[in-house]
């Protein structure tokens, strides 16, 4: 690893640069992030309900623009575009990381009883459960998994009233019997701390495994 290893970020929104930064300074400080942004990647996915194949060439296009401007990694911080990192994986040889594969490999080493999938667009929430799914079944973990689309947590999130996201984020739990909560996206992981504490429940969120898992990998080739 180099002694300053830059990382491409791809964002959808805003929003999740802030925690993606706390989460590459407490994890690997001397990292400088590049931080790229098209904020209609997440929206128009929601909109159509799925990554689209002109939707997922956006991204691609993006990892490709951070590894041609001299990436040591690509981190993507959108996890509705996960399944992009095994197209990425066979185009390029710098690292390409999902931004919540991580945190689905420690659901799989914890294996709650039931999780709830914290997301602030409808998309979101079903694309997160459905992949968490998946890993989960390959790990014969039989955890179940219940998606909640927060409808208020996107317009908190991005204001950067942590008070109201955590309390919308807490609201649309909505009584639920689930003993581990999972943030599905960057741009609310902020609110983990505070919920943890207001739901005295466990709460996984994506951004510090990832900025772990990117450490690693990096040391590991060095």
């Amino acid at each position: 690893m180099t002694a300053h290893p830059m990382i491409a970020v791809v964002h959808s929104t805003t929003a999740s640069i802030a925690p993606t930064t706390a989460a590459f300074v407490r994890e690997l400080p001397q990292a400088r992030l590049w931080n790229l942004l098209d904020d209609r990647l997440g929206a128009d996915a929601d909109r159509l309900g799925t990554v689209t194949p002109p939707l997922r060439r956006r991204m691609l296009n993006l990892i490709q623009h951070g590894i041609d401007g001299g990436a040591d990694a690509v981190l993507m911080a959108c996890s509705m575009y996960g399944d992009t990192v095994a197209v990425a994986e066979r185009i390029c040889s710098t690292p390409v990381f999902a931004s919540d594969m991580d945190m689905m490999n420690h659901l799989a080493r914890t294996r709650p009883r039931t999780v709830a999938v914290l997301a602030s667009l409808e998309a979101a929430a079903a694309d997160s459960a459905t992949r968490l799914r998946i890993h989960l079944d390959a790990q014969h973990a039989d955890t179940e998994i219940v998606p909640i689309f927060s409808t208020g947590a996107a317009a908190a999130a991005a204001a950067g009233d942590l008070n109201q996201l955590v309390d919308t984020l807490a609201a649309d739990l909505d009584g639920r019997d689930v003993d581990t909560l999972c943030i599905a996206q960057y741009s609310l992981s902020p609110a983990a701390d505070g919920l943890a504490e207001l739901t005295g429940l466990p709460v996984v969120s994506p951004p510090h495994l990832a900025a772990r898992a990117v450490r690693e990998r990096l040391e590991s080739a060095s």
